[in-house]
């Protein structure tokens, strides 16, 4: 149920000048209008500061943070489902803000449509003031507030408080993306031209640049810091091309002929080969994000996913490239395995960012079946033996839609 304009006393509602803390959003003027179903809004507290989550995880916080219009954090969408009861989510995921029935804590959950997630929404009189009344009056009626500590919590609604009133300001451009530092080293050109080489490294620059941040994002969630910049690296002789099938490498170990830095480095045969191919390069920046000190098939199946079911799903293997293979040899055959995964688990796609992190908390030699087991309840084998046969009974559903079929990331 939606309600606008109700009459409240004009000392209640006086526009907020002087927020408090430091903390600043806009002030309030005229009656605001619906928000549109889908947008992106940055959602600003008239007791001062901006609502920002902290990661795309079941139970990740949502809380109030300096306004910062650069802060992908500090952006939501905002969904009608249709009753005109809202989601609040984190953009680009199935995270939503979720209120505790049990002790009106919020967070943010994976959205599967429950009314303790979702909110409708009362425009104040005269004001562009908001308030988010929970959808499930469980314990009576409760809107989103901000606390004194910064965090937020669903407490008994007041029209009169500061902390319940919330401006949504609709975002028409998406903040800028942070510079990534990024070098170039040229130790063996492999006999090539290094200004043709450094031509190739300077049209894709752009492209790390934005693409490191979208792949921190996906894989992490914000649940560790990665390396903050980028060092690529052409070397003919490095150890990983005596197998010519091999056209790039993240080198996870520092070393003095890439100036101490761990580095993505290339062959410059491939590069002058294939000079439109830049998924090598993305494959290696995912491991990179990854900090991957070892390989292992479930982290190359993981980079490849990324590769070729986000960046360019024009790319994503068919069932020749996986057929005749087991699904823990990495690269086509876990990615297309992983895709599976995604569409049958409840997070979505966002299982990959689970399963990466958990790779992480269990270390790089953690076995690949433990990892998926832990997140997903099977083992790799299971799934593999559940996907064929999936496959055989219904191929048009399950020979490899992807969840971006309709766009792509790439070039």
């Amino acid at each position: 149920m939606r309600m606008r304009n109700l009459s409240i006393p004009a000392t209640v509602l006086a526009a907020v000048a002087g927020l408090t803390g430091g903390l600043t959003a806009t002030a309030a003027h005229a009656a605001e209008p619906l928000p549109e179903s889908g947008g992106t809004y940055r959602i600003s507290s008239h007791a001062g500061g901006a609502l920002q989550w902290d990661g795309a995880l079941d139970g990740a916080g949502v809380r109030v943070k300096d306004w910062n219009e650069n802060l992908t954090e500090q952006t939501w969408t905002v969904t009608d489902d249709g009753t005109g009861n809202w989601s609040v989510r984190i953009p680009r995921t199935n995270y939503a803000v979720d209120r505790d029935l049990g002790n009106n804590s919020v967070a943010a959950w994976n959205d599967i449509g429950r009314p303790n997630q979702r909110w409708w929404l009362q425009n104040l009189a005269d004001s562009r003031a908001w308030l988010l009344h929970s959808s499930d009056r469980t314990g009576g009626d409760t809107c989103l507030t901000r606390l004194p500590d910064l965090g937020t919590a669903a407490r008994p609604c007041n029209a009169g408080d500061k902390t319940q009133q919330w401006n949504l300001d609709k975002i028409t451009a998406q903040p800028p993306t942070p510079t990534v530092p990024i070098t170039l080293q040229m130790v063996d050109s492999g006999g090539y031209d290094p200004n043709a080489l450094r031509s190739w490294f300077d049209r894709s620059r752009g492209l790390l640049q934005d693409q490191y941040g979208k792949i921190k994002q996906f894989m992490t969630g914000g649940a560790y810091e990665v390396k903050p910049g980028i060092n690529v690296v052409f070397d003919a002789a490095h150890e990983s091309f005596r197998n010519p099938g091999v056209a790039a490498v993240f080198d996870p170990n520092p070393k003095p002929r890439y100036n101490n830095e761990k580095s993505i480095v290339l062959r410059p045969g491939y590069v002058m080969s294939n000079p439109g191919d830049t998924g090598a390069l993305i494959h290696e920046l995912t491991h990179q994000v990854q900090d991957a000190a070892k390989g292992g098939w479930l982290n190359e199946g993981q980079a490849d996913y990324y590769r070729k079911y986000v960046y360019d799903v024009k790319d994503k293997p068919g069932l020749d490239r996986i057929r005749g293979n087991d699904y823990d040899r990495g690269y086509d055959p876990t990615a297309y395995m992983l895709n599976y995964i995604a569409h049958k688990h409840p997070a979505g796609e966002n299982v990959i960012q689970r399963i990466n992190n958990e790779v992480r908390r269990q270390g790089f030699d953690a076995d690949g079946d433990r990892v998926l087991t832990a997140i997903t309840g099977k083992s790799g084998r299971q799934w593999w033996t559940e996907m064929w046969n999936d496959i055989q009974a219904s191929p048009p559903r399950w020979t490899n839609p992807a969840f971006r079929d309709q766009k792509t990331n790439g070039h």
